[in-house]
C-alpha cells in the first residue's frame, strides 16, 4: 500500500472524510528528519499527522512542517518549525559521494535538483576553471570537486549562515585543494576575481529568480576559447525561450555572441511554472 493510504488509515478515526482528502500526497526526508507541508485546512492536526507519520517510518526520529518559500537576499528558509520526535535540526545529507552538512531551519536544501546535481558534475572537463555564483553550501561546487577532476572552483556565497556550512563541507569532503569559497556580493567578487586574472571554463548561476542582473558582470569571466554559462530560473513551459533571449540580448549588447547548446526542465515549480537550466556557449565576436 502506499505510504498515503497507511497515513489515511492510520487516521481516519481522528479526522474527519474531508480532512482526509486533505493530507498530503508526499513529503521531503533530509537525515533522520521528514519536512512535510499541509494544507491550512488541517494545520491545527499538524502534531497528530507528524506522530502517525513517525509511527509509519520509525527509522526517522524528527517531524517539521514548511509553512514558507525560500525568501530574501539570503535566500533562507521562511518558516520551517519543529512539529513533533526529536528536535535536531541539524544534519548530514548524504549524495552522489558528497555530504552536506546544514541546518534545515536555516539553510534550503532542494532534493528536487538531486539529478541536475549529478548531471553538472558529469558535463565538466578535466582541468576546468569553473565560478559558482550563488553557491549557497556548494550544492553544485561540491560534487563537481568530488566527482569531476577540475582545476579550481570559485565558490561565491552571501548569505553568513550559508558560507560557514560551504566552508566546513569543503573540509567535510576534503577538498581544500579545489574548491575556494568566497564570501560577499557575486557582483563585487566577480569584478575581484576578473582583476586578479580570472577567467571561467564554466560559470554556474544558480538561483532564484533567474539573476538578470549579474549577467554582465558574469560576462567579464569569459575566456578567448569561450565559456559555457549555466543560467537557471523560473518559466511557465510555453516561455521557456525567455530565459535565453534576455541572457542573448545582455550578451549582444555586449558585443558576445551566445549559442544555447541545452534547455532542460529540472523539476516543477508551482502551478504550470517550471524550474528551467540553460546551458550556453559564450564566445567574444
Amino acid at each position: 500500500m502506499r505510504l498515503r493510504e497507511k497515513l489515511r488509515q492510520k487516521l481516519m478515526y481522528k479526522l474527519s472524510d474531508e480532512e482526509l482528502s486533505l493530507l498530503p500526497r508526499g513529503f521531503q526526508t533530509i537525515g533522520s528528519n521528514i519536512i512535510m507541508r499541509l494544507n491550512e485546512e488541517i494545520l491545527d492536526k499538524k502534531k497528530l499527522i507528524g506522530e502517525a507519520y513517525l509511527e509509519l517510518l520509525p527509522k526517522l526520529k524528527g517531524v517539521y512542517l514548511n509553512s514558507g518559500r525560500i525568501e530574501g537576499r539570503f535566500r533562507e528558509p521562511e518558516k520551517i518549525e519543529f512539529v513533533t520526535g526529536v528536535d535536531n535540526p541539524l544534519v548530514i545529507h548524504k549524495e552522489h559521494n558528497v555530504k552536506y552538512k546544514f541546518d534545515i531551519t536555516k539553510v534550503m536544501f532542494s532534493k528536487g535538483n538531486i539529478n541536475e546535481r549529478k548531471y553538472l558534475a558529469q558535463l565538466v572537463k578535466k582541468g576546468e576553471i569553473i565560478v559558482d555564483m550563488f553557491a549557497g553550501i556548494g550544492y553544485f561546487s561540491l560534487p563537481i570537486a568530488k566527482n569531476a577532476q577540475p582545476s579550481r572552483i570559485y565558490s561565491i556565497e552571501l548569505n553568513p549562515v550559508s558560507y560557514e556550512y560551504l566552508v566546513e563541507n569543503v573540509r567535510l569532503n576534503k577538498l581544500e585543494d579545489t574548491v575556494i569559497p568566497i564570501q560577499g556580493n557575486c557582483k563585487d567578487k566577480v569584478l575581484e576575481l576578473y582583476n586578479s586574472g580570472i577567467r571561467a571554463d564554466r560559470v554556474i548561476m544558480g538561483v532564484f529568480p533567474a539573476p538578470k542582473d549579474y549577467i554582465i558582470e558574469a560576462l567579464l569571466l569569459l575566456k578567448d576559447s569561450g565559456t559555457i554559462y549555466h543560467y537557471e530560473g523560473v518559466a511557465l513551459k510555453e516561455e521557456m525561450h525567455l530565459l535565453f533571449e534576455e541572457f542573448y540580448e545582455i550578451a549582444k549588447n555586449q558585443n558576445i555572441s551566445c549559442k544555447l547548446m541545452d534547455q532542460r526542465i529540472v523539476k516543477s515549480y508551482g502551478p504550470h511554472s517550471f524550474h528551467i537550466v540553460n546551458d550556453i556557449l559564450v564566445k567574444k565576436k
